[in-house]
């Protein structure tokens, strides 16, 4: 069954946001900091991007762990944003992270993941 268009749009904005993820894994292995570092953001990038993939193909199965990347997204934007000072990184975070888990917890998005 294919996925409704809120899902749909979430799920390109999942795989944005993996896609992302492995951008700046690149920029951290030049910068040279540690394989414990990149390698833990290399393995949530990954994890992401296939949670992306797997929501266009329509795998309900990808919207919970997506769902949970939102929230962990939005939870780092508000760090970033409020105690850390750095508005101009946090808030665009946010605004991603929360449309995206708008169109994953939509009333059509629920019905398709009921089955």
């Amino acid at each position: 069954m294919t996925p409704p268009r809120p899902v749909r749009l979430a799920a390109l904005g999942v795989l944005a946001e993996g896609v992302v993820g492995a951008v700046v894994v690149v920029l951290m292995v030049i910068a040279g900091l540690a394989f414990a570092v990149w390698g833990f953001v290399a393995l949530l990038a990954i994890g992401v991007g296939v949670a992306g993939v797997a929501l266009l193909l329509g795998q309900r199965g990808a919207r919970g762990p997506a769902v949970v990347a939102q929230l962990l997204a939005i939870g780092c934007a508000f760090y970033a944003a409020v105690p850390s000072g750095r508005p101009e990184w946090g808030f665009p975070v946010f605004l991603v992270a929360a449309a995206v888990l708008a169109g994953l917890v939509s009333r059509p998005a629920r019905e398709w993941a009921g089955g």
